[in-house]
């Protein structure tokens, strides 16, 4: 039987009840302010129970890069439940209900950061890729050459990056596609930040907030490349930003340059805050895959939120023409989770073929799932 009714937030009568519930999880219990009551760029959702809000979340609407291609994904944040209504299965009816409406509205992904991976992991959510944090103290700094001159760039310039960060989004999955008010969430949401970039076009770029204390850690609010001789120019630009700090810390993806080539003893890389990925439509993943070879494959996938998505799927792939349906006889099964990461690409299925996590029968739709560093800038 349904704890809860699912609703937009447009149609929710318990509007004060909504943002109470954000207060007690978000906001230290103080009243939302009116200004970030705004719900641009977001759909918001309510959880009632005899009329009155016990639960909410928001969905951000990210155009997002797996590869080549470009997938409409929501961004879920915001999930909470009313501090008295917790651990009765609310929290659990929401997510169990979220998948197939993103579904119906046309998204093909959803992403989230949890603050528990097990509890998402129930509503067919997996951690994709390794978002790898390095912490480098400044006596560690490679001494790297310098082939790009840096320039110092405002917030508002941020179209003179997008072909910098196109060039990365395109060799991996997960990143977000920004608008023009996804870039000012990065760059100027708090306060402005300061942009360090090499070379003209920019080819790499740093973002830096700016901290006056001396021997601090300070973190790199973003840093990207679309060239090797950009990140070495950036990253020489680091060594020399870090003369007064006792360390750097940045985030880069699981094919991280800086440990491939400048790993030292007393410099620390870890995963840290990892980004959960859900396709919402398998179908329409599917039909987008780059077909290679020839080959005819039948597997199912398995989704207890979806029943769109709990099927029986044959690709037929040759001479570049790709056909999806359903039906035929299964050679291997997927659950929502193995197929999310394989189709993003990390981990991906020859790894999971490796290790044991699906039937060796997969390999035939190997040429289809590429691997792929899985990482999202973007906090949410």
């Amino acid at each position: 039987m349904s704890i809860v009714s699912m609703k937009p937030f447009s149609e929710v009568s318990d509007v004060e009840g909504f943002w109470d519930v954000r207060a007690l999880t978000y906001n230290n219990g103080n009243p939302v302010p009116e200004e970030r009551r705004v719900s641009s760029g977001r759909h918001m959702y309510a959880a009632e129970a005899e009329g009155k809000v016990i639960g909410c979340m928001s969905v951000f609407e990210m155009p997002t890069a797996v590869g080549a291609r470009t997938l409409l994904c929501g961004g879920v944040a915001g999930v909470a439940v009313a501090p008295h209504r917790r651990r009765g299965g609310v929290g659990s009816e929401m997510l169990a209900w979220l998948p197939g409406e993103l579904r119906a509205a046309g998204y093909a992904l959803s992403s989230l950061y949890a603050f528990r991976e097990p509890f998402y992991r129930r509503a067919g959510y997996e951690v994709c890729g390794k978002r790898l944090k390095v912490t480098c103290p400044t006596d560690r700094f490679p001494r790297v050459e310098r082939p790009l001159t840096i320039h110092r760039l405002a917030p508002a310039d941020f179209p003179s990056l997008g072909q910098a960060y196109e060039g990365f989004a395109r060799t991996r999955s997960g990143m977000v596609l920004r608008s023009e008010e996804g870039w000012m969430r990065v760059l100027a949401e708090n306060r402005e930040l300061t942009v360090y970039a090499a070379g003209d076009p920019v080819e790499a770029y740093v973002v830096v907030s700016h901290n006056v204390a001396f021997w601090s850690t300070d973190h790199i609010s973003e840093i990207i490349w679309s060239t090797k001789r950009g990140y070495d120019s950036v990253i020489d630009f680091l060594r020399q930003l870090a003369i007064n700090k006792t360390a750097l810390s940045w985030f880069e993806p699981s094919d991280s340059p800086f440990y491939a080539s400048s790993m030292d003893q007393g410099i620390q890389i870890a995963v840290e805050r990892p980004i959960m990925f859900r396709v919402v439509n398998v179908q329409t993943c599917l039909e987008g895959l780059e077909p290679v070879g020839t080959g005819d494959v039948s597997f199912s996938v398995r989704d207890a939120q979806v029943p769109e998505n709990d099927r029986i799927w044959r690709v037929r792939w040759a001479d570049g023409i790709l056909e999806v349906r359903e039906g035929g006889l299964p050679e291997f099964d997927l659950t929502i989770q193995q197929f999310t990461q394989v189709f993003l690409g990390e981990p991906s299925l020859a790894d999971l073929l490796r290790n044991g996590g699906v039937d060796g029968s997969a390999a035939a739709i190997l040429p289809l799932l590429p691997a792929r560093p899985v990482i999202c800038a973007d906090f949410f």
